[in-house]
């Protein structure tokens, strides 16, 4: 029998199947590999190159080191790569003296720091730190007693001529991996493949499809890689073969930036040197966010606000998703026109004001896809406001084609006509926008700057966020976004949030997991869904203890917005609930002294606010691998009750840590096994820390 479009098995995984050919195994393809270095130039900060590949062609390349711990390597046969691109920052473009000596067998590039050495018989780079054994090798050590089961840097060539660059290093049987963005399996990226090509997964939680890419890989070794390419990307991180990382890209030459810690922390910090530091949300934006998709009306709206205060559970923001939109009502899927429903929401400066009072500001949802049949679509039509389809005509997104057409901001006029759209609601006194979607991007569109789908699409989300960032600086001075998607540089126009998932226990671990990675991955501040998104049991509010369980995760995140399918206000779930929420919203408000602080931190720093273990105690075997837990900045350590029964496994690491609700001092490292009440979770701040605390009535929004 036939399926439903809708119902199909396999979901948005189906548009990845062409991409499960591990990387050197894809018989539709003819293999190249770098070997002899013919000519190499020394140059002030680096060198220049000319290397034999095995197939006759001459690969031309640099190394160029930015600072005494980054370089970049280049690589290209014909066209030179691009210097910039939306991802990078100025600080991409220092330079950095090195000493370089070239030797008949290799060539090596001291910046003090770090040496890197190339063999120029047969191409490999090794690179070793001052006074420590090498972090970065290509050994090529998968191979088979006849044959090979990868290969040394170098590119592959597709029957239509496409060409597509590779580069491989060697694993250590005891390394780790980690970053990439926010992807929902295990936190440990070694051994996992992973195809990066943002698509909404629906609800779903996989190892590949999620919102959030971001070409960052980091090594327990002591190293980052940084690849400058927003094309679809594979990884291939111990699998399929098991002593090799692999990496494909989808262009023509191969560009990444090596970033030298040893530890995370310096990593990052490097990292976001190159594609921006965080900037500072409002301070009213640390405040509770209440939301649910969809509040239908003003009334509605107006009624949960006023029993919000009457229960006394604090609340700083207020979010409409698309029913704010004039006619959205009527239509199947989700578009925009930023035309606001007068007859849902009547008088909306009235109600901006009636939010004010009470002391809430209102923020917005909005997409990138236009509906067809608004005044807005007509005006982008006749401007060229749209990316073009291969028939000349406006572009349709990948979701919801039927109602919608996609805005291009490589177009530097359609970026100021989508500013100009949200200006009379900012000068309203709207504080913040939620910029959803953005990972439906067509790989045939043609976009105004001649790039492609293909090319713009995982670079797309952060263009989107961009245009909407800046317009809320020019008209408030600050800006708050809650954004669904990103990429690398993201971090620029804060905050993420990790998306649509399930209301189940394994989907809030996932939440976890993927919050976690972000965190690893220069996202220095996320949210997430309080409560899940959608019960897969037919839409169904999610169970009460789920509710309760994650809101105190939640409202000990850097940002916490209770969101969903149905109601998320406490009282749907029982007195209980009502309690515990407004018990750990105070907390929260008590915490926003020490909250605001690792944000600063996180603005000068780059480093998250919400942290995963390693980054605290990076020699700690234990800490390497913990997904389960975190800690909020370096003194509070959090761990999430993830199932019915109330049960907690807990890692305390080195040091002594005071549970928040006893004052009973443990020692770590050492693990405990607890059964939590409902009430609590495992809270505990490290013994010698001053933690600054508000007094519990601390408004946010004066």
């Amino acid at each position: 029998m036939t399926q439903p479009e809708s119902h199909q098995f396999g979901g948005v995984l189906r548009e990845f199947s062409a991409d499960w050919t591990p990387i050197f195994a894809d018989l539709d393809r003819e293999y190249a590999h770098l070997t002899e270095v013919t000519s190499c130039t020394s140059t002030d900060v680096g060198v220049t190159l000319e290397v034999r590949a095995t197939d006759g062609q001459t690969v031309r390349g640099t190394i160029t080191f930015l600072t005494p711990e980054i370089f970049r390597l280049r690589l290209w046969l014909e066209e030179e790569p691009p210097r910039d691109s939306p991802m990078l920052v100025e600080g991409a473009h220092r330079t950095q003296r090195v000493q370089v000596s070239d030797e008949s067998d290799r060539v090596e590039t001291d910046s003090g720091a770090i040496a890197v050495l190339l063999n120029k018989a047969e191409w490999s780079l090794t690179i070793r730190p001052k006074d420590r054994r090498a972090v970065f090798e290509q050994r090529w050590d998968d191979r088979q007693i006849l044959g090979a089961v990868t290969l040394p840097t170098g590119y592959s060539r597709r029957a239509d001529g496409t060409v597509q660059f590779h580069e491989m290093f060697s694993l250590d049987p005891d390394e780790h991996l980690y970053g990439l963005g926010e992807h929902f399996g295990p936190f440990d990226r070694k051994g996992q493949r992973i195809v990066s090509w943002s698509r909404d997964p629906v609800g779903a939680i996989t190892s590949t499809a999620c919102y959030i890419n971001i070409p960052l890989i980091i090594s327990s070794r002591g190293f980052g890689l940084l690849f400058h390419h927003h094309s679809k990307l594979t990884y291939e991180l111990g699998n399929p073969a098991l002593q090799t990382a692999a990496i494909r890209v989808g262009d023509r030459y191969l560009d990444y930036f090596f970033i030298y810690g040893p530890s995370a922390k310096e990593i990052i910090s490097r990292y976001t040197e190159l594609t921006g530091r965080p900037t500072m949300p409002p301070r009213w934006s640390f405040g509770v966010w209440w939301s649910r998709c969809m509040y239908r009306n003003r009334e509605q709206v107006e009624g949960i606000v006023e029993r919000l205060r009457e229960l006394d559970i604090p609340g700083d923001v207020v979010h409409l998703d698309p029913l704010w939109l004039k006619g959205r009502k009527d239509k199947r899927l989700d578009g925009c026109h930023f035309e606001w429903d007068e007859d849902a929401f009547p008088d909306p400066q009235g109600f901006v004001d009636w939010l004010g009072e009470r002391g809430f500001k209102l923020s917005l949802w909005e997409i990138p896809y236009v509906y067809n049949d608004s005044k807005m679509a007509r005006e982008g039509e006749a401007n060229g406001y749209f990316a073009r389809d291969p028939d000349g005509g406006p572009a349709k997104p990948l979701e919801n084609p039927e109602e919608t057409l996609l805005v291009d901001f490589t177009n530097p006029e359609a970026v100021r006509w989508w500013q100009d759209k949200h200006r009379p609601y900012l000068k309203m006194g709207v504080a913040a926008f939620k910029p959803d979607y953005g990972e439906a991007v067509p790989p045939d569109a043609i976009f105004s700057n001649d790039t492609t789908g293909e090319q713009i699409h995982n670079l797309y989300p952060l263009l989107y966020n961009k245009a909407v960032y800046e317009v809320m600086r020019e008209e408030h001075g600050e800006a708050m976004l809650f954004s669904r998607s990103g990429y690398a540089g993201s971090q620029r126009y804060p905050i993420n949030w990790t998306g649509d998932a399930p209301c189940t226990w394994g989907g809030m671990a996932a939440t976890l997991r993927a919050g976690l990675s972000l965190s690893m991955s220069g996202i220095s501040m996320w949210s997430h869904d309080i409560g899940g998104f959608w019960n897969p049991k037919l839409f169904e509010p999610p169970d009460p203890t789920l509710y309760i369980r994650w809101a105190q995760f939640g409202l000990l995140s850097s940002h916490s917005r209770f969101h969903g399918e149905r109601g998320r206000e406490p009282w749907y779930y029982g007195e209980k609930a009502v309690e515990v929420v407004r018990e750990f919203a105070r907390l929260r408000y008590r915490l926003l002294p020490y909250i605001y602080s690792l944000a600063e931190a996180a603005a000068a720093t780059g480093l998250p606010v919400v942290r995963p273990l390693l980054l605290e105690y990076p020699d700690d075997p234990v800490a390497a691998t913990v997904d389960y837990e975190y800690l909020l900045g370096p003194d509070l350590l959090v761990v999430p009750v993830m199932n019915a029964e109330g049960r907690a496994l807990i890692y305390l690491p080195d040091g002594e840590w005071r549970d928040w609700w006893t004052g009973k001092v443990s020692t770590g490292p050492r693990h405990l096994r607890l059964d939590v009440p409902i009430e609590r979770l495992p809270l505990y701040a490290r013994a010698t820390a001053n933690i600054p605390l508000a007094p519990e009535t601390a408004p946010t929004s004066s």
